[in-house]
C-alpha cells in the first residue's frame, strides 16, 4: 500500500470535483453543499458509551439521528454521556451540528483513528465545553480539519430532548454521491444491529438522490434554492403565497414511490402546505438549459400550474412547532409540488429541510461516490482508483481491523466496542425497526 499524505488527499479530491463537475452545469454549482457523513446510507452508525463495562454499545438513537428524516427523534441521554460516531473508513472533517429541541448545557467533539475510552490521549479536541444551543441547527463558528474514522460527541444536559439529526461534514459535496441499488441484497439489522429505521434511510429530495430544486417562487436562483434539501438545518428556502401555480418544485431522478413527507419550517407561521405527486416524466426532464447562473432565476424554469389538480397530501402548520410529517398511500411521481397557503396572504414560509420517503430499504441500497469521482483520482498522488474504491487503509491488513468491522467502506457490524476491542462479529437478535416518531 502506497502512503499518501493528507494534503495530497485532498488535492487529489478537489481536483477530482473539478473533472466530475466540468461538463454539468448543474453539479458544477451543487459543489458548495457538503455530504452529511452522519448517515447510516453511508454505513455510519452509532454506539454509547457504558462506563460500567467500559463499552461503546448500540443505541436506539442510531435510528433516529442517523436517518434523513428531520421529524425522528431520540432523546438525549441526561447528565454526562459520551457517544461515538464510526464512520466506514476515514474522511476529511470539517464542520458538525445537530437538530434538536433546545436545551441548557454543553458538547465536546473529539476525532480518532481509533474507538478509544472517553478521556484516552488519542482523541484529538474539535470543539470543547461549548453551549449546546450554539450547534443546535447551527454549524460550529470555528471550522476544523481532521482526517478521522471516529467522532467522539460528549453531552452533559441536565433536562435533555429529543435530537432530531445529527450533521457531520467534511471535504466531499454531496453531488458526488448516487443512490444506487445494492450489487447483493444485505441484512440491515445484521449489519447495523436492530436501530435500523429503513423506511426513512433515503431521501428521494437529497442532492445525493439527484433530487433537484427546479423551480420557485422565490427571486434567488437555482442554486439558493437547493437550501430546502441540502440537509442543512442552518439554511432555507423561503416561498411566497400561491394560488394556481407552484410554489416549488422538486424533480426526482426519474420516476419514484413516494408515501412519506416530512419538513422542517420556521415554526412561526400559520397555513397549509400542499404537497403534489405528478407522474408525467416528460415534464420532470432537466435540461442545460433549464440550469441558471447562480443566483439568477431562468425563464425555463416556469412555475407548474395547479389548476384543476387536487393535491396529493397536505400538512397544516399552527404556528406553534417547527417540524412535521405526513403518511399516504404510495404514489409515483416524478416532480413533486409545493403550494403555501398562509393564514395572513402576506406571510412567507421558510422551508428548512424538506424530505420525501418512499419504499427504498438499506437492504438493498446504498448511498456511494459516483463511479465517475472514483475514476478521476489518478496516480499523480500515489493513489490509485482501486485504492480510493476501497478506502484508504488496506482491509485485509489486521492492523486497520483491530475490532473485527470488515473490510474498509462497508457499514459496522453491531457488537460493544470494548477496551480491549471486542473481536465479535455475531449481530444483535434482530428485532422490528423502530417506528418514526
Amino acid at each position: 500500500m502506497k502512503t499518501t499524505s493528507i494534503v495530497s488527499l485532498v488535492s487529489a479530491v478537489c481536483a477530482t470535483l473539478a473533472v466530475a463537475a466540468e461538463g454539468d452545469p448543474a453539479t458544477k454549482q451543487l459543489q458548495v453543499f457538503p455530504k452529511n457523513f452522519a448517515r447510516q446510507h453511508l454505513g455510519a452508525n452509532l454506539f454509547v458509551f457504558n462506563p460500567a463495562n467500559q463499552t461503546f454499545v448500540p443505541t436506539e438513537a442510531a435510528a433516529a439521528w442517523l436517518d434523513d428524516d428531520i421529524t425522528t427523534g431520540w432523546p438525549v441521554m441526561a447528565g454526562k454521556q459520551s457517544y461515538l460516531i464510526a464512520l466506514p473508513e476515514p474522511e476529511m472533517l470539517s464542520n458538525f451540528s445537530v437538530s434538536s429541541r433546545p436545551a441548557a448545557g454543553t458538547v465536546s467533539i473529539y476525532a480518532g483513528d481509533e474507538p478509544a475510552a472517553p478521556g484516552a490521549k488519542s482523541w484529538s479536541p474539535l470543539a470543547q465545553n461549548i453551549p449546546f444551543d450554539s450547534i443546535n441547527e447551527k454549524k460550529l463558528t470555528k471550522p476544523f480539519s481532521r482526517f478521522a474514522k471516529y467522532v467522539l460527541i460528549q453531552t452533559d444536559i441536565a433536562d435533555p430532548g429529543p435530537l432530531f439529526s445529527m450533521y457531520l461534514y467534511g471535504e466531499r459535496s454531496a453531488v458526488d454521491y448516487n443512490l444506487r441499488k445494492r450489487e447483493a441484497a444485505i441484512d440491515a439489522r445484521a449489519i447495523f444491529g436492530q436501530y435500523v429505521n429503513n423506511k426513512t434511510a433515503f431521501n428521494l429530495n437529497g442532492l445525493y438522490a439527484q433530487g433537484r430544486v427546479t423551480s420557485a417562487n422565490a427571486p434567488d436562483g437555482f442554486l439558493p434554492w437547493q437550501k430546502a434539501i441540502d440537509d442543512n438545518p442552518e439554511s432555507g428556502l423561503t416561498l411566497n403565497a400561491s394560488t394556481n401555480e407552484s410554489g416549488a418544485v422538486i424533480a426526482y431522478n426519474g420516476t419514484q414511490s413516494i408515501s412519506r413527507i416530512a419538513l422542517l419550517t420556521d415554526g412561526a407561521t400559520k397555513g397549509r402546505l400542499e404537497f403534489f405527486a405528478i407522474g408525467d416524466a416528460a415534464e420532470a426532464a432537466i435540461t442545460p438549459a433549464s440550469i441558471p447562473a447562480p443566483n439568477s432565476a431562468p425563464a425555463a424554469a416556469k412555475p407548474v400550474s395547479l389548476e384543476g389538480r387536487t393535491p396529493t397530501t397536505s400538512i397544516v402548520l399552527d404556528g406553534t412547532t417547527s417540524r412535521a410529517s405526513v403518511d399516504f398511500p404510495a404514489v409515483q411521481a416524478v416532480k413533486l409540488v409545493v403550494r403555501w397557503t398562509p393564514v395572513n396572504p402576506n406571510d412567507t414560509l421558510t422551508i428548512r429541510e424538506l424530505d420525501s420517503f418512499g419504499a427504498l430499504s438499506l437492504n438493498d441500497y446504498e448511498v456511494g461516490l459516483k463511479p465517475e469521482v472514483v475514476a478521476g483520482y489518478s496516480g499523480a498522488d500515489g493513489k490509485d482508483a482501486k485504492e480510493i474504491a476501497e478506502g484508504p487503509m488496506d482491509p485485509k491488513d489486521p492492523k486497520n481491523d483491530p475490532i473485527g468491522l470488515g473490510p474498509a467502506g462497508s457499514p459496522y457490524l453491531p457488537g460493544s466496542l470494548g477496551f480491549p476491542p471486542n473481536l465479535t462479529r455475531r449481530g444483535l437478535p434482530p428485532l422490528l425497526p423502530l417506528s418514526p416518531l
